[in-house]
């Protein structure tokens, strides 16, 4: 078979040459004898064109992916930024609370109804509170255990050891009892914690939906507290679900109140849980964030019941106060962490508010 090629008026006789695809490529003999192939030449032409194709391709392809990964970093940013207890989570602010603690959300701008009003009291009558920041609550009351290791280090002071129903230092899960305020505050701090504000309290124990006790509206049983059954004839008893004492902490999970992020534990019953805020009458006005430091040397307030009160005096409205320096078996505290800042100004306050307490200076605030 022989293959033949018109260039304009001449032919130039080729020599055949086999080609992978079965049909015949040319090949023009040179001057010198050697030849030239329009096949290859065609081909390498088509290579660089086929590679400049794919590196434009390539590059358009890299800036694709670029421009999609910057649209995708973008969309997972959280703005506003998160606070130091929370995690961004595809563009979602979410908890991120310590093993132990359980993220409550902050109430909304309508807030929530504080207090229930016992009948003719001027002290707890009902009023609107608005908490703007979320903030991590112990799951429990802190232990014998817990606070014994912080006594251990040297950073906390030994409760009351004499009397009835004595915790501290053997019975390492139960509710430490027979601290004060100040063994109650300095075990939160010295671990970037601080006691709960009454408004804290009440709004992780309810959420703000009028219930009576942490679990709902259901009346009492030894299944969802430790408390005292029946209707007592004096303001407390000394009997509780076991006969008189604490229980475990975490030992009545049916009384838990349940969060998104966990559920809290003894919120009713078992011991009552020191408040950092003074024991005062509420305003009637709404309130943001309310925190009454005012009175050094006054009571502070005390929630939850304790073992040896009846379903009335457990219920997660019902608020007591206690001298600063009141140690009694039923009278124990967990801890909150604030976001960072708010904290700060919580420490602070509560800090000077011990210093006039116990007559130190207050200290000069450095300059600038």
């Amino acid at each position: 078979m022989t293959c033949t090629v018109q260039i304009g008026a001449r032919v130039v006789g080729l020599g055949l040459v086999l080609c992978p695809q079965l049909s015949c490529a040319t090949a023009e003999r040179t001057s010198d004898g050697s030849t030239t192939s329009a096949a290859a030449s065609a081909s390498a032409q088509t290579s660089t064109s086929a590679t400049a194709s794919a590196t434009a391709s390539a590059s358009a392809q890299a800036s694709t992916s670029a421009a999609a990964s910057a649209s995708a970093q973008a969309s997972t940013r959280c703005e506003p930024s998160c606070l130091d207890i929370e995690r961004c989570d595809a563009g979602r602010c979410v908890a991120a609370c310590p093993d132990g603690e359980v993220y409550v959300p902050a109430t909304g701008t309508k807030g929530f109804q504080l207090g229930d009003g016992v009948k003719g009291s001027q002290v707890d009558k009902p009023h609107t509170v608005v908490l703007t920041t979320p903030f991590c609550m112990d799951a429990t009351e802190v232990t014998v255990g817990a606070y014994k290791a912080c006594v251990d280090a040297g950073k906390c002071e030994q409760p009351r050891i004499w009397g009835q129903w004595i915790n501290y230092p053997k019975a390492v899960d139960h509710p430490v009892n027979k601290v004060h305020y100040d063994h109650a505050q300095t075990y939160c701090t010295q671990r970037g914690q601080s006691l709960p504000t009454e408004a804290q309290w009440e709004w992780a124990a309810t959420g703000g939906d009028g219930r009576k006790w942490a679990w709902g509206n259901e009346l009492p049983t030894c299944e969802h507290a430790d408390f005292t059954p029946g209707i007592l004839h004096g303001p407390a008893s000394d009997d509780g679900c076991n006969g008189g004492g604490t229980s475990p902490v975490g030992s009545h999970p049916k009384g838990a109140k349940r969060w998104p992020a966990g559920n809290i534990h003894d919120l009713t019953g078992n011991v009552w849980e020191w408040c950092l805020d003074n024991y005062r009458p509420y305003k009637s006005d709404r309130q943001v964030d309310p925190l009454p430091l005012d009175y050094p040397r006054g009571a502070h307030v005390v929630r939850g019941g304790g073992w040896n009160r009846s379903h009335r005096g457990v219920r997660a409205q019902f608020r007591g106060g206690a001298p600063v320096d009141y140690q009694v078996p039923g009278l124990g505290f967990r801890c909150v962490r604030n976001p960072r800042g708010v904290d700060e100004r919580m420490a602070k306050k509560a800090a000077a508010q011990r210093r006039q307490r116990l007559g130190m200076p207050d200290v000069a605030t450095p300059a600038p």
